[in-house]
């Protein structure tokens, strides 16, 4: 379907959801501002994360396991010494 419409615009542009569906655009869209132009897409498909948020802080706890024991002295009093050069 093509159609042509000449809006007025007072507060903002008003887009039909009819002209939206007709359009075959979905319900996320994706805006475009150039000069002299504003296109409206369909925007691309969130990205869903390839492990689940229980797998991830699985690994983020097992960073440590293999830690050498006792290398850092009072590791948690001196935890921004250690990380940044600052503390006593």
């Amino acid at each position: 379907m093509s159609a042509t419409q000449t809006l007025e615009v007072q507060q903002g542009v008003w887009i039909n959801e009819q002209w939206l569906q007709s359009a075959g655009l979905g319900s996320r869209l994706q805006v475009t501002v150039q000069s002299g132009e504003i296109r409206i897409a369909t925007a691309p498909a969130k990205i869903t994360p390839s492990i689940s948020s229980a797998m991830a802080w699985s690994i983020f706890r097992s960073l440590g396991k293999n830690a050498k024991v006792g290398k850092l002295q009072n590791a948690a009093v001196e935890h921004d010494r250690y990380l940044y050069g600052k503390g006593k």
